[in-house]
C-alpha cells in the first residue's frame, strides 16, 4: 500500500477511511486559509513553479535533487493525490454529504478554458469549496458551482471515463480530503509534474491493470485510450500492459469490447509493487 495508507489509513486505502473526512476541515486555521486561497496559491504559483522546473528539464534533462525533495515534501503536507479507479471514486461519493462539480483549476490555467471536471466533496454541510477565492479565474460566473447528487456524479465521471481521463483524489492539507479530480497529461498540472519531471504530485493507484491473453483479441482500444501509454499491441492478437508504467486508473477498460482487462493489487505484482 501507499504511504498514506500507512501513515493515514491504519493499514486501509487512506481516501476511503472516514476519518480522513473530517468535518472540523475548516476549524484549523491553516486549513482554512489554504481552501479559501487555494486557487490563487496552490494552482496560481503551482504554474509558475511547474514552468521553471520544466525550463530547467529541457536545459539539463533533471531537476536538481533538492530541488526535487522540497517539492515532494511542501505538496505531501498540503495539497497530495492518488489515481483511482472509477470503482472507488463510487466508493468516495457515497460516503459524501455533498458533492459540487467545479471549474478545473489546472485546466484554467493551461489553457485559460473553463472545464468542469473536478468535484469539490465533504462528509459535513459546511463546503469547502464555496470559500474558495475563485477571482483566479478571472469571472465571476466561473465562481459558481454545481451541487449534484452522487448519482449525478458518477453519471458525469463515467462519462470522462470513457474519454480516458484520469481520476484522482486530492487532499486539502493532508490528510483531510476535498476533491475528485478528473484530468490528462497536458491539463493537469500534478501530472506533468509527476510523469512528465518526476516530481511527484500524487501516487499511482492501488492498483495495476492486467490483460487476459485468451480473451483479448488485440484490438488495440485500451493502447489508444491509455493515458500514460502502458499499454503495448505486442502482436496482431494480444496487447499487453507495462507494468513499471502503469498507474492503475483502469480506464483503458471501457475501450475493451472483450473485458479482458482486470485490475489487480499493485502489491500483488513484484514488477509494480515500489513504483508509486
Amino acid at each position: 500500500m501507499c504511504e498514506f495508507c500507512e501513515k493515514h489509513g491504519e493499514g486501509k486505502k487512506w481516501y476511503l477511511n472516514a476519518k480522513n473526512y473530517s468535518h472540523d476541515l475548516l476549524s484549523d486555521l491553516n486549513r482554512k486559509h489554504f481552501v479559501e486561497h487555494f486557487y490563487k496559491e496552490a494552482i496560481g504559483t503551482g504554474l509558475e513553479k511547474l514552468i521553471k522546473c520544466e525550463r530547467i528539464f529541457e536545459k539539463k534533462k533533471r531537476i536538481p535533487a533538492n530541488l526535487v525533495r522540497q517539492f515532494v515534501d511542501s505538496s505531501k503536507e498540503t495539497h497530495y493525490g492518488q489515481v483511482l479507479p472509477i470503482e472507488d471514486v463510487r466508493a468516495i461519493f457515497e460516503m459524501c454529504s455533498s458533492v459540487s462539480r467545479i471549474a478545473c483549476g489546472c485546466r484554467w490555467a493551461a489553457g485559460k478554458k473553463e472545464v468542469r471536471c473536478c468535484f469539490g466533496i465533504t462528509l459535513d454541510p459546511a463546503r469547502w469549496y464555496e470559500k474558495c477565492d475563485t477571482d483566479y479565474f478571472g469571472k465571476p460566473e466561473l465562481s459558481q458551482y454545481e451541487a449534484m447528487t452522487g448519482d449525478q456524479a458518477m453519471e458525469a465521471v463515467a462519462a470522462l471515463d470513457r474519454q480516458g481521463l484520469i481520476h484522482s483524489v486530492w487532499t486539502f492539507m493532508t490528510p483531510f480530503i476535498g476533491s475528485i479530480c478528473n484530468c490528462d497529461l497536458e491539463g493537469c498540472l500534478a501530472m506533468r509534474h509527476t510523469h512528465g519531471l518526476n516530481m511527484p504530485t500524487m501516487f499511482r493507484a492501488e492498483y495495476v491493470a492486467g490483460i487476459d491473453p485468451a480473451a483479448c483479441n488485440g484490438c488495440g482500444g485500451c493502447e489508444r485510450l491509455c493515458p500514460v501509454k502502458a499499454v503495448d499491441r505486442v502482436s496482431a492478437g494480444e496487447c499487453s500492459v507495462d507494468l513499471a508504467k502503469c498507474y492503475g486508473c483502469g480506464v483503458c477498460r471501457t475501450a475493451c469490447v472483450k473485458g479482458a482487462i482486470k485490475l489487480k493489487d499493485r502489491s500483488s505484482e513484484p514488477l509494480a509493487a515500489q513504483s508509486w
